[in-house]
């Protein structure tokens, strides 16, 4: 190959299964600003610096404790009310081992992203490269 080397990627560190000591520190205080939807995966970033990927089950909450809207199939859908959580503060952020995490927002919603299963991935935290 031209007598380059080639490298080693070297990956963020990663952890599979919500654990009890899972940082989500990043979320507090942070106010989403965009939900990406796609085919596969929902997308939250937020400001300053945190995006959480999820590719799991997931749903959201009022501040009565009715869900609102969860995950389901695109063609089941007639709409997501996601939108409700833009420009909103996450007041608290919580771990509830073995299965969850909940963002929980200003206006009184909490978003709570599911850990389907050991074999796929189920969301994604960044910064820090944490893989649940």
């Amino acid at each position: 190959m031209g007598g380059r080397q080639l490298s080693l990627l070297r990956y963020p560190p990663s952890m599979y299964g919500v654990t009890k000591d899972l940082d989500l520190s990043v979320f507090r205080g942070a106010t989403l600003i965009q939900v990406g939807v796609g085919q596969y995966q929902l997308q939250f970033h937020f400001d300053p610096t945190a995006t959480l990927s999820v590719e799991s089950q997931w749903s959201l909450v009022d501040a009565n404790g009715h869900e609102i809207d969860r995950q389901m199939e695109h063609a089941d859908r007639d709409c997501y009310r996601l939108h409700l959580l833009l420009g909103t503060e996450v007041t608290t952020a919580e771990a509830h081992p073995p299965d969850s995490i909940s963002l929980r927002f200003s206006n009184g919603y909490t978003l709570r992203v599911f850990d389907d299963g050991p074999q796929y991935e189920s969301f994604q935290i960044e910064p820090g490269g944490i893989i649940v």
